[in-house]
């Protein structure tokens, strides 16, 4: 029976001396990000959805509201920041128009850009056409 014992015990402690891999949140990868969706053209018109899995809140830097999800319509720019550090983030800029117009969007993290793109919309005249631009971190 001691012998069972001290095999026992043994496996414990090999078992907890072997270098196991901990379970950590990606810190080094959160980071505040600020997001700016602009639509120009004759009369453009813009949709912006923004979603993280971090359960953090996006604040609107024109009206000062929070939101955990963003969908949005507008007609010239819309602004968010995340109110803490994100790490798993999904911007998607939406511009629909009849005539050519042009969107961009801009994903900005601890201050430095790390997206900043913008698409032409070449209109069919009378057909409500759309482009897109995606940035995410979600894989």
């Amino acid at each position: 029976m001691r012998k069972i014992h001290s095999l026992l015990v043994a496996a414990c402690l090999l078992a907890a001396s072997c270098n196991r891999e901990e379970i950590q949140p990606e810190t080094d990868k959160a980071g505040m990000y600020h997001i700016t969706v602009a639509v120009t053209g004759t009369s453009p018109k813009g949709s912006v959805h923004i979603y993280n899995l971090d359960g953090v809140k996006f604040r609107n830097e024109r009206t000062g509201t929070s939101a955990f999800s963003v969908d949005e319509t507008f007609t010239d720019k819309v602004e968010y920041s995340t109110e803490k550090p994100v790490s798993q983030i999904t911007v998607q800029g939406i511009l629909y128009s009849k005539e050519n117009a042009t969107i961009t969007l801009q994903v900005k993290k601890d201050g430095e850009s790390v997206f900043n793109q913008s698409k032409q919309l070449e209109a069919v005249p009378g057909i409500d056409n759309t482009v897109d631009l995606v940035y995410s971190t979600v894989k």
